[in-house]
């Protein structure tokens, strides 16, 4: 007999919505049907709705009104045995300090209903695939962020769920770490289906097979990533900077990474970014104006080619702020 898992979708919401007092919309009739195998991508700023999306997804919270399916059953608060089809990462990781690794995975492992040697064939597994082998004993505490996110998946994975999701899962990862990851996701695509949020459309394009943007709580875009490419744009941006200098600093670190930019430099509060010719220049852009809101530091103004601020902006994002991601992507709101 076919698993029924693989003949319903793995996840299906109806007109998902969720309203916190005092009338606070947080989400606004969502409905989104995946088949098993997708790998989804969930963008918008700080306040779009993804958290709130994810927790209904898990059964952390009740909707006001809508229905959501996992598997073909429906979540709720009560469905503990439908939960344990699902590897959680949440974005604000709160880890046992003076746990190790290994323990806290084996711990995972039995609150998940695990066998002892099942426990032990994931555990070295896990730790070999998300790079922490040589980390395994020492306490949690001492871990960069980058590890500690590389262990929350790894907690994610110990009970090999048929549906994993996934917050910021590539928070504090340096670029070697990232590409892991991102190779990580490829295999694990292979035989499970994967929701992550993020606010890197750069992500999404590279992992996802499906992109679902979020604004308000609205669903602004719900489409194929490369759909979300521009091309044939200007390539050279001027950025005018004001905020902490120390914060400009970290953002300039992070944007310096960006596989989109052929070349990045800062001169006091001035930002210069050379985008790829072939890197999409809305994902380019998005990113950059996202870090910087990360970081607290404000945009004064944009330059291409001599244009001014809301002339560049229009150009680089003409056609997706006909679906809303001039708005998903303010940096006021994202910070």
């Amino acid at each position: 007999m076919a698993d029924k898992s693989m003949t319903v979708p793995a996840v299906r919401t109806e007109n998902l919505t969720k309203v916190y007092s005092p009338r606070h919309l947080a989400l606004n009739h969502v409905s989104l049907e995946l088949e098993p195998g997708t790998v989804l991508g969930i963008l918008g700023p700080n306040g779009a709705g993804k958290t709130t999306l994810v927790k209904l997804l898990i059964g952390l919270q009740r909707p006001t009104s809508g229905r959501v399916y996992i598997f073909g059953r429906r979540m709720s608060p009560n469905a503990g045995m439908l939960r344990q089809k699902i590897g959680y990462m949440p974005a604000d990781l709160k880890l046992p300090e003076n746990s190790t690794p290994i323990d806290f995975l084996d711990y995972v492992g039995r609150l998940s209903g695990m066998v002892r040697a099942d426990r032990r064939n994931r555990l070295g597994y896990l730790l070999r695939a998300t790079d922490l082998t040589n980390d395994a004993s020492r306490p949690i505490r001492v871990l960069s962020t980058g590890m500690r996110t590389r262990l929350a998946i790894a907690a994610s994975l110990i009970h090999d769920p048929e549906l994993l999701i996934w917050d910021e899962p590539s928070h504090g990862l340096d670029p070697e770490a990232r590409r892991s990851m991102i190779e990580l996701t490829g295999q694990l695509a292979k035989s499970k289906t994967i929701i992550l949020s993020s606010h890197q459309i750069s992500d999404v394009q590279t992992l996802c097979t499906r992109a679902l943007v979020l604004d308000r709580g609205e669903v602004v875009f719900n489409g194929d990533p490369s759909e979300l490419s521009k091309s044939g744009l200007p390539s050279q941006i001027e950025i005018d900077l004001r905020g902490d200098k120390k914060e400009i600093a970290e953002a300039f670190k992070s944007i310096q990474e960006f596989e989109e930019l052929a070349s990045a430099k800062l001169t006091k509060t001035l930002l210069q970014i050379d985008i790829s010719p072939r890197s999409s220049h809305a994902t380019a852009l998005a990113n950059v104006l996202v870090t910087l809101a990360d970081h607290k530091v404000e945009m004064a103004d944009l330059r291409v080619s001599g244009g001014s601020t809301e002339t560049a902006i229009a150009s680089l994002l003409k056609e997706d702020s006909n679906r809303g991601l001039t708005r998903a992507f303010r940096p006021a709101e994202a910070a």
